[in-house]
């Protein structure tokens, strides 16, 4: 944990000194320099912010068992389906070096310094249950993820970001805890001014144990599409 929040102060120092470098001088305003320079580099960096909504694909949307010995006989925990949840995001782009191709084209690291998100589930009880309502749990996500990003300027302020990220996970399920430093990430995003959209493939497991004596551990798949929109300052 404190080699974790070291690293996330490092990365938030080297963000903010790259976020002051890629702000314009303040020099006298000359008549000539009103007007729009030809080839102008509109690739900076800076925080983002993101909302929306995750989407259970693959074994994450559809129920499973696992089994495993307990004191002599095998018990069952059951995972089940996970349903459309929620998710948040807060991080910066980090642009490392000049852009080129005529200030079209700039690569860097795209730092998500806090991602959270929940999934909600349920289990129908059986028939001769003594109640009719439904068990109801969630999945609990929270971590960090980092990975290079080429962003792309085809024409004014508009915006193309393209980007890989690993991420590293704690989870929450049903009394387990759950973890991950293996997640991936495919994103694509669009971003016009200071208004962005992304859109996130998520693939990987997450290995949940189960407190009893012997601690088994399950590894369950967290495989999500992801639609966000947020600004980016």
């Amino acid at each position: 944990m404190k080699k974790c929040f070291l690293s996330f102060l490092f990365l938030l120092f080297i963000s903010a000194f790259v976020f002051a470098q890629d702000q314009p001088a303040q020099t006298q305003m000359q008549p000539q320099t009103t007007q729009k320079k030809v080839g102008e580099n509109h690739i900076k960096s800076g925080f983002y912010l993101k909302l929306g909504g995750s989407f259970p694909m693959g074994e994450f949307a559809n129920p499973h068992a696992n089994y495993y010995k307990y004191q002599g006989r095998t018990d069952t925990i059951r995972f089940n389906k996970a349903k459309a949840g929620f998710v948040f995001e807060f991080g910066f782009l980090i642009y490392i070096g000049p852009s080129f191709a005529n200030h079209h084209i700039r690569a860097g690291i795209d730092a998500t310094f806090l991602t959270a998100s929940f999934n909600p589930t349920d289990q129908t009880l059986p028939a001769n249950s003594s109640s009719s309502k439904k068990l109801e749990y969630w999945y609990y996500f929270g971590g960090q993820k980092f990975g290079p990003v080429l962003t792309i300027n085809p024409v004014d302020y508009l915006m193309i970001d393209l980007s890989y990220k690993l991420n590293a996970t704690a989870a929450w399920y049903n009394s387990m805890w759950g973890s991950s430093y293996t997640l991936n990430e495919a994103s694509l995003g669009l971003r016009y001014k200071f208004m962005l959209f992304a859109f996130q493939y998520n693939w990987g497991k997450v290995k949940f144990t189960y407190n009893q004596d012997d601690n088994p551990t399950f590894k369950v798949d967290n495989t999500t599409f992801r639609v966000l929109i947020g600004f980016k300052f």
